[in-house]
């Protein structure tokens, strides 16, 4: 059995389809509402295409401010500001890759063939990396034992009755190991109600929090490199047309 433990997703994001239909739909409005109301201000002291340049300069220079907050931190909340506080994608976890009570080790990895006590493998210590570490991999193994479990009895994870919970497995001999800098992870885990003891490998999947904060920072980048010529080509037109021609004649006061 193959599979990874994940929600279902649009192609592309690790966002939930209809958690994504929600989002753009609010972002749609806010557009039309802050964004095309200041616009309409502006066209009507700078005409429409004047306006537009106008307020698209302006809004990429203060996304490039913003998301480079996102991204860099800068301390703008004090010298242990962290990073990557905009829009996050994937976040770090555990990803089970093989389960089964007889499972066959997956061969991307070879070290799970050594599993359990061989070589490269290690019991976790006592110390607080480990902890955290054998914390997160065994709810990623619970987790995935579960959402197995409902997915073959074609039960809703949110059902009453007859869904299996993560607390519903129990976890033991979990060993670490590493491969070209990717770690791995391996148990044994068993159903408390009974059944045969299941393996579980995974690898540890780095993630892709900072993605969105830096396509916010570089489409705004873009952005305003784009606009900023025409803007300035704009305004020369502008201050030719309102400079432009011979004062009129002077008679004197009236």
């Amino acid at each position: 059995m193959i599979a990874a433990l994940q929600t279902p997703s649009c192609i592309g994001f690790a966002i939930e389809c209809g958690v994504m239909a929600k989002g753009l739909l609010v972002v749609v409005a806010g557009f039309v509402l802050f964004v095309g109301s200041v616009y309409l201000m502006l066209s009507f002291v700078f005409g429409r295409r004047m306006g537009y340049l106008v307020l698209a300069v302006s809004f990429f220079g203060w996304m490039i401010v913003f998301s480079s907050l996102w991204t860099f931190g800068f301390w703008s909340q004090g010298p242990t500001t962290p990073t990557n506080q905009g829009p996050r994608g994937r976040a770090p976890a555990w990803v089970a890759l093989a389960a089964g009570p007889n499972v066959v080790p997956p061969s991307q990895y070879e070290e799970f063939a050594r599993y359990p006590n061989g070589k490269g493998w290690r019991k976790p210590s006592h110390n607080d990396a480990d902890k955290a570490s054998v914390q997160s991999a065994t709810s990623a193994i619970q987790a995935y034992l579960a959402q197995q479990g409902n997915q073959e009895r074609g039960v809703s994870p949110e059902a009453l009755l007859g869904a299996f919970q993560t607390q519903d497995f129990v976890v033991q001999s979990l060993e670490f190991s590493t491969h070209d800098g990717v770690s791995l992870a391996a148990g044994r885990a068993f159903y408390v109600g009974g059944g045969p003891e299941t393996t579980v490998y995974l690898y540890h999947d780095a993630g892709s929090e900072n993605r969105y904060s830096w396509m916010f920072l570089i489409g705004s980048i873009v952005g305003f490199a784009l606009h900023l010529p025409l803007l300035d080509r704009a305004e020369k037109k502008r201050k030719e047309f309102l400079t432009g021609g011979a004062a009129p004649p002077w008679f004197g006061p009236a």
